[in-house]
């Protein structure tokens, strides 16, 4: 008889299984990465562009230029764009970041051939309506004028400035920003660096020979583009700013920091995580669960093409910032300063795995990392060779490399109340 009285014994699996996936070339050299799965009746394509904020000339050429995608073309309107996806049950995303852009198209397998043509003719004939344009600067700047009163939006904005001086990275767009741009920039972005690329990606059930035929028909041959190199700031600072209406104080914290290539990484990214990478960190248990000061506080990294860097983050309560440093840096110092036991090392380790895995369980989280991969320039190995380094990781190894990359000296410190 089974005696429930006794918990069943937990096995966790550790190894990192490679990533699998099918790679095409288009005539144009534009590369396609797929994962097919016949039991899946929904398809997720994504076509990526190396066209973001780091490639326009104009502030808020690139954000517009994404997000005016079904703003209508010369035969359509947007009603007509939006109603063509909403009747047929699809689903279209825009994401555009500091690096890059992309436009996601998600629909059922049945429907792929109806909506796919249709997508892609977007592409090729977005005409940027200037009552769209309006339409969308209204929202923007209500949106803008609504995160001027928030404390964490100005932590964000002088964190960037501080790392990155007058580089695109350290600039947040503006009401000012918004008012000067013409549908003329936003056209000639979306000529340039927009239609520049990268990779398409592919998961779910679909048919290959169909999808490469006609991406090939629609997607036009890369160009390539410019950037410019930010000069990270090293040198410690510290800011403090008053909001008149603010009941809270955010704070944050950065540094510059080494890539996801350095051999360092895995040592530090699990030496980050000990400290502030999750939920169950020193920072959360010291911060949040013994002080009360905030209902989180998170350590992560930010890795953009030209730059890397480490920031810690909070909103916390009113005149708590001071406090909250200090806690910060004395939780530094005994991670540097005292060996992490066998079984707090074990459970992060654990988690970290664990993390990984529960992310990749479905095809679209696997072509999700296939992508990760892909924009950073990544080996197919990467996974495995990171997580096989965390999991042979000791104690004396994350104190040194914390201790070597993590200096309060090299704080950019931001406060706001």
């Amino acid at each position: 008889m089974l005696d429930r009285s006794v918990a069943p014994k937990i096995s966790f699996n550790f190894e990192i299984q490679p990533l699998k996936y099918q790679t095409h070339i288009l005539g144009n050299s534009i590369p396609v990465y797929s994962i097919s799965d016949e039991h899946q009746e929904v398809i997720g394509l994504q076509v990526v562009f190396s066209g973001g904020k780091s490639s326009e000339s104009v502030n808020g050429a690139s954000y517009f230029a994404t997000h005016l995608l079904k703003s209508g073309t010369k035969e359509y309107n947007s009603n007509y764009i939006n109603e063509f996806f909403e009747f047929r049950g699809a689903f279209v995303q825009v994401q555009s970041g500091l690096d890059s852009s992309s436009f996601s198209l998600y629909c059922l397998s049945e429907k792929l051939k109806e909506v796919l043509p249709f997508f892609l003719a977007l592409f090729n004939q977005c005409d940027f309506p200037e009552d769209q344009i309006d339409k969308l600067k209204k929202k923007k700047n209500q949106e803008i004028n609504i995160n001027l009163q928030k404390s964490s939006y100005w932590a964000n904005k002088l964190l960037k400035q501080s790392l990155f001086g007058k580089h695109v990275y350290g600039h947040l767009l503006s009401i000012e920003d918004v008012e000067v741009l013409e549908r003329k920039h936003i056209l000639n972005f979306w000529e340039g660096a927009l239609r520049n690329i990268n990779f398409v990606t592919i998961a779910g059930k679909f048919d290959i020979e169909f999808v490469l035929r006609l991406l090939e028909n629609s997607l036009e041959v890369p160009v390539s583009t410019t950037r410019t190199t930010p000069e990270l700031k090293t040198r410690a600072s510290k800011q403090t700013k008053k909001l008149e209406l603010s009941e809270q104080t955010s704070l944050k914290i950065g540094l510059p920091t080494i890539d996801l290539n350095h051999p360092d990484y895995p040592l530090l990214s699990l030496g980050n995580t000990i400290w502030g990478g999750y939920f169950g960190s020193r920072l959360m248990q010291t911060i949040r669960e013994e002080k009360g000061l905030t209902y989180g506080i998170r350590s992560s990294f930010s890795h953009l093409q030209e730059a890397s860097y480490l920031q810690i983050s909070a909103d916390l309560k009113k005149g708590a910032g001071e406090e909250t440093i200090s806690l910060i840096e004395s939780e530094l110092n005994l991670l540097i300063n005292q060996s992490v036991n066998p079984e707090e090392l074990n459970k992060v380790k654990s988690f970290i795995i664990g993390e990984y895995k529960s992310g990749t369980e479905s095809i679209f989280d696997k072509i999700s990392k296939v992508k990760f991969l892909k924009v950073h320039g990544l080996t197919d190995d990467y996974f495995i060779q990171l997580y096989n380094k965390i999991l042979a990781a000791d104690s004396k190894r994350i104190k040194a490399s914390v201790e070597k990359y993590i200096k309060p000296q090299l704080f950019h410190t931001v406060i706001v109340e």
